[in-house]
């Protein structure tokens, strides 16, 4: 005998009751377990009115945004007859992407065709309750809205900390509304690791659970091919590169302390020694950072007028072939062998006892073979990038402007790729080589900074600072060696590309445009 049918009312009181099951039936897209615990406790709030703070900070693409939805059409349906807003603040594509994924989620059995929208400020709408949604930008006008039960601010690690206290906590005074971070980990200074700390304090102090930080293990065990996509994402940068400590495993990116700390120094040394020619048939890239030229060079007695000025820098590398082959083919390790250094001498003028740079740089690059170069194209570069490209041939340079914007960031990040990822090595050398030694303090003193809401390829700034002095007192210490040696992660792309084809101790390249566009993060 078959059990009696449930009402149609109890039916919904019931899945009104909990959102697992809201999520399940109504909805038809199930939440996993990492979202429904916080939003359990969210909704608790909400529902008792007693203005609670949370924080939710979820690895990237694990299903924040999905959550958020999902809470929100939950909560209209609870409060359709009740009435009252909430808001949900973002900026820019972020706040219309909530919009979309709230409309989608409204789409559903119980709410279709009784939904509506409203304009200035954008609303969703269902019975008496809303949606408020608002932008987070300064310039935006959004003071004045009224949050009677929920405020959901969006991706807080962006946002100015001052600006949501000003303009974005005051909406909940009146209803005492509950209150809802969400994001990602970027660093220790940002709106969300403070919101994180001082959440922490207060669940020491009366043990109620405010911060909910999810982690990759957990996503991974709900989402099979969620710990696909990590462990390639792992493979492809490395599992300490700052985009993936931070946005995956939530760990911030000042955490270690400037570019090149000494974990990751220790993964670029290499156990190979320094070569002055090359003593076997292979791939020898080069990559040259180019300093200026100095008025007095053609002079062989007298002193540099600015002898504080960038060296130019060029790095041989031997590039080594992975060894195997999978559906994603590995990628190569780079070997630094050498470098060729000059100091101020004049770029194209030759004078007696004094030839040019570029005479003397374009022998030592045919000396060593080499089948593909990367220079510094941005100011003087540019001269010297066209003349090698001239004398070598055009599709065997690839010029890089450090001046154009997002370039030097992206390259950061690329070179920060091949060191977390093992594939990049310099030399052993002993207190006697001064080259390696100037190589290594400029990469212990390079610091890195990432200015407020922005992004890692794309907006990081590092570089050796201005008045860093080399240990033995010789003059300043600038970033040109290595500048020379990160523009090797210029070759990742070609050789994705197949644009190396090694064969009986020789190599063609056939160089794109611009390598940097085939980068992706």
């Amino acid at each position: 005998m078959s059990p009696p049918a449930v009402p149609p009312q109890a039916a919904a009181r019931q899945i009104l009751g909990s959102i697992e099951l809201f999520s399940r039936v109504v909805l038809r897209l199930p939440l996993r377990g990492y979202q429904l615990e916080p939003l359990r406790q969210v909704i608790d709030s909400v529902l008792r009115q007693e203005g609670r703070e949370f924080l939710l900070v979820f690895p990237r693409q694990s299903g924040k945004n999905e959550a958020a939805a999902q809470l929100l059409v939950y909560l209209l349906n609870l409060l359709q007859r009740t009435g009252g807003n909430m808001v949900f603040a973002a900026e820019a594509d972020g706040l219309g992407r909530g919009i979309q994924r709230l409309e989608a989620r409204l789409e559903n059995s119980w709410n279709r065709g009784q939904w509506g929208k409203g304009g200035s400020p954008r609303r969703r709408t269902l019975g008496n309750s809303a949606v408020i949604f608002t932008s987070t930008n300064p310039q935006a006008a959004s003071r004045g809205e009224t949050a009677h039960w929920l405020l959901i601010i969006d991706e807080l690690q962006e946002q100015d900390p001052a600006h949501i206290e000003a303009v974005f906590q005051p909406m909940r005074a009146a209803n005492n509304a509950t209150f809802v971070g969400m994001g990602t980990v970027k660093s220790r200074d940002d709106a969300l690791w403070r919101l994180r700390e001082r959440l922490q304090a207060a669940e020491r102090q009366d043990g109620v659970r405010r911060l909910f930080l999810v982690s990759p293990e957990q996503v991974c065990a709900e989402n099979p091919a969620y710990r696909r996509f990590l462990a390639g994402k792992v493979a492809q940068l490395g599992r300490r590169h700052p985009i993936v400590a931070a946005e995956y495993f939530l760990e911030p990116m000042d955490g270690d302390g400037g570019m090149f700390p000494p974990r990751r120094r220790a993964l670029m040394r290499g156990s190979h020694p320094r070569q002055h020619a090359p003593q076997e048939p292979g791939i020898y890239l080069a990559a040259v950072d180019v300093g200026g030229q100095d008025e007095a060079s053609t002079d062989r007695l007298a002193a540099l007028n600015n002898p504080g000025r960038d060296f130019t820098a060029a790095h041989i590398f031997q590039l080594i072939p992975p060894e195997g082959d999978s559906p994603e083919p590995p990628l190569p390790r780079y070997r630094a062998l050498d470098v060729f250094t000059d100091h101020g001498s004049r770029h194209f003028q030759e004078s007696a006892g004094n030839p040019s740079l570029v005479s003397r740089l374009l022998a030592w690059l045919r000396m060593w073979g080499v089948s593909h170069l990367f220079i510094d194209s941005s100011g003087v570069g540019e001269g010297i990038a066209d003349w090698l490209a001239a004398a070598l041939g055009r599709g065997m340079v690839t010029g890089f402007s450090f001046a154009a914007a997002g370039r030097k960031a992206a390259l950061g990040s690329a070179f920060i790729s091949l060191i977390e990822t093992g594939r990049f090595h310099y030399w052993q050398a002993d207190e006697s080589d001064r080259d390696a030694s100037l190589f290594w303090q400029q990469a212990a003193r390079c610091g890195c900074q990432l200015p407020p809401g922005g992004q890692f390829d794309r907006h990081l700034r590092w570089g050796v600072p201005a008045g860093a002095a080399a240990e033995d007192g010789s003059g300043p210490l600038h970033d040109d060696r290595l500048l020379s040696a990160a523009l090797i992660a210029l070759a990742d792309p070609l050789y994705r590309q197949g644009r190396f084809i090694a064969g009986g101790g020789s190599a063609v390249v056939i160089t794109p445009s611009d390598p940097l566009r085939e980068m992706r993060f």
